[in-house]
């Protein structure tokens, strides 16, 4: 299984610091297998891909490309009509060799004349080892699901496949240690098994985060795509928790009129994320309803966020479940929800209790847990 998963959100480059003088470098070396296929350069920025050039390979597979490159950066070999990439890391003066063929191509390469690329490649191939192990896992359970007892083989599967995913886990954070001069590293903060699962983030792993920045910034000023990564760490703050001020939200109501979290200071506020869709924030509404008619007179207020995508799903939901006495907005934007991002929320329902004074004192208050926390606040 080749189902290698290269996430480019913010950043990427190289090792060795050239003369800035002269920008270019060479990538040449032998395809083969390949005869009238187009061979393609790829350079990789932030949020896009780019093709720099293109050559259509002989009967000898051999190629070269030369371009300019005054910063650190990631580049690509695509034989058209292939998904895989061969990927390699070059500066200015970078002379790389790389050879491969056809048949498995992303896979069965050399590189030379670039340690970071070899670094590249050495990780790359841990975590096709990786997929493999749960492509496996996958057939065991395919194969055995109507064998026997299905919790047994659910629990068992899993179980394996979280010591795959820890494994890789923890010889990615002693890769990224071990080169932290290496923009190598930088690739392997954004290694994804899956489209949600990603080995490393932001929120859960910033201190890693921190250190390849700390690192690779210092060295590597000019290159986009360190620049990027400190720009995101820079964008992207530690997530609100309990003794922190909470973070401002500035949306529409329903009506159209903007209304900010901190216009309730003074009140305790249940900043609460939920959706019309979401069932089990519906099913926990009437217990937020409860609670705040038994406080509101104390000063207890509600702040809530919906991430729902339709309005008019969204303003029927506050009609059926009785929630129109307290603050309600929306961007409309589902899971992109920009207050959701900032406040870390990965499913929903989420809360956080706000003190009058703007910060936040409690969090994930749901069922009785409400009730007991708003008990011991007002004393009834």
């Amino acid at each position: 299984m080749r189902k290698l998963i290269l996430i480019l959100i913010p950043v990427l480059a190289l090792f060795s610091c050239k003369d800035s003088g002269s920008s270019g470098f060479t990538v040449s070396g032998t395809i083969k297998n390949a005869e009238g296929k187009q061979l393609i350069l790829n350079k990789f920025l932030p949020k896009s891909t780019i093709a720099l050039d293109t050559v259509e390979l002989g009967k000898d597979g051999k190629y070269e490309f030369n371009e300019g490159t005054p910063a650190p950066e990631l580049f690509g070999l695509q034989l058209d009509g292939q998904n895989g990439q061969i990927i390699f890391i070059a500066d200015s003066l970078s002379k790389i060799i790389i050879d491969g063929d056809t048949t498995d191509f992303r896979i069965s390469y050399s590189v030379s004349g670039s340690e970071d690329s070899k670094l590249l490649q050495i990780l790359y191939n841990n975590l096709d080892k990786a997929y493999e192990s749960l492509d496996s896992l996958n057939q065991i359970y395919v194969s055995q699901k109507g064998i026997g007892n299905l919790d047994s083989l659910v629990k068992m599967v899993n179980e394996a496949s979280q010591q795959v995913f820890d494994k890789h886990r923890k010889y990615s954070e002693n890769f990224i240690n071990e080169h932290l001069s290496s923009p190598a590293s930088i690739i392997a903060l954004y290694q994804q098994f899956g489209r949600n699962m990603s080995v490393f983030n932001i929120n859960d792993d910033r201190e890693l985060f921190t250190k390849v920045d700390d690192s690779l910034y210092k060295l590597y000023p000019k290159s986009s795509f360190i620049q990027g990564l400190h720009e995101y760490l820079a964008n992207n703050p530690p997530m609100p928790t309990i003794g922190n001020k909470a973070p401002e939200i500035d949306l529409p109501t329903p009506e159209g009129k903007n209304i900010k979290l901190s216009s309730l200071r003074g009140n305790y506020v249940l900043l609460d994320f939920w959706a019309a869709w979401c069932r089990p924030c519906r099913a926990e509404n009437p217990n937020v309803v409860k609670n705040y008619h038994k406080y509101k007179k104390s000063g207890f207020t509600i702040y809530q966020v919906s991430l729902d995508k339709a309005k008019e799903d969204w303003v029927k939901a506050i009609e059926t479940d009785g929630l129109g006495e307290w603050s309600h907005v929306s961007d409309l934007k589902y899971w992109e929800s920009a207050p959701a991002a900032v406040y870390g929320v990965r499913g929903i329902p989420a809360n956080f209790l706000i003190d009058p004074e703007g910060k936040i004192i409690a969090t994930n208050l749901r069922g009785n847990l409400l009730g007991q926390k708003l008990s011991e606040i007002y004393g009834y």
